[in-house]
């Protein structure tokens, strides 16, 4: 499964931190990355990046591949299962190794996202990933703690490759891990959110979904390696 390659990628790194590069600046964002790279287990990218910074989906997929193991795709699809398996495929074809998707329109959709991921034509590079969102880190999101317990839930039961809840809601996040323990977590909302990466991991974490503070930063890439220790002080790798 994808998260088995992950985990060994973490293992071998020595990181469970993730960047996610939301910023408009290409050049910007690239000097971040370069910098910041041997932290790093993987980038996560919106599907409007490449467009915003005028470059093919494929052609940045492949640069940051040569910088870190996996580049994962923030698609938050929540479609009908026929459309997230058209819209999945065309994104795994830009080489993305995983997405993210919502399960509000049911476990069809989600499997729907599944089976192109496993799909032959995909596994001659790598199985990919399909992670599952349970809940979000904005002030006044309607992800009830009874809706978050469903979506754990079914991931736990559709056997996804993670589950991405906030880094920053430590009782949720807890609470989101005991449905669905197999299930690795990875969490943004950690850093400039308010989000501690000890606290988190404590709580269930498994790896850090970090942005602005790493971006912000006067010096990006000292703060990817505190980042990356703090985490680590709690995780076993």
């Amino acid at each position: 499964m994808f998260r088995d390659r992950m985990e060994n990628e973490a293992q071998l790194r020595n990181s469970r931190l993730i960047l996610a590069l939301d910023e408009p600046d290409f050049k910007k964002a690239f000097t971040v990355l370069k910098k910041s790279a041997k932290y790093l287990l993987a980038v996560k990218l919106h599907p409007e990046m490449p467009a915003i910074w005028g470059k093919k989906p494929a052609a940045i997929v492949a640069k940051f591949h040569q910088l870190v193991p996996f580049v994962i795709l923030d698609a938050k699809l929540a479609d009908i299962g026929s459309s997230n398996a058209f819209k999945s495929e065309y994104h795994f074809q830009q080489g993305y190794d995983a997405i993210i998707c919502h399960g509000f329109p049911g476990k069809e959709s989600v499997q729907a996202v599944q089976t192109v991921a496993q799909s032959p034509a995909l596994a001659v590079s790598g199985p990919r990933g399909v992670f599952l969102l349970a809940a979000m880190t904005s002030p006044g999101h309607l992800f009830s703690e009874v809706t978050a317990q469903k979506l754990a839930q079914m991931a736990q039961e559709l056997n996804v490759d993670g589950i991405v809840a906030p880094g920053n809601q430590y009782d949720l996040l807890a609470k989101i891990h005991s449905f669905a323990p197999q299930i690795p977590i990875l969490s943004p909302g950690i850093g400039t959110q308010g989000g501690d990466a000890k606290l988190a991991a404590q709580s269930g974490t498994k790896c850090a979904i970090v942005g602005r503070s790493i971006l912000n930063a006067e010096k990006p890439g000292l703060e990817a390696r505190r980042m990356c220790q703090a985490i680590n002080e709690v995780l076993t790798l």
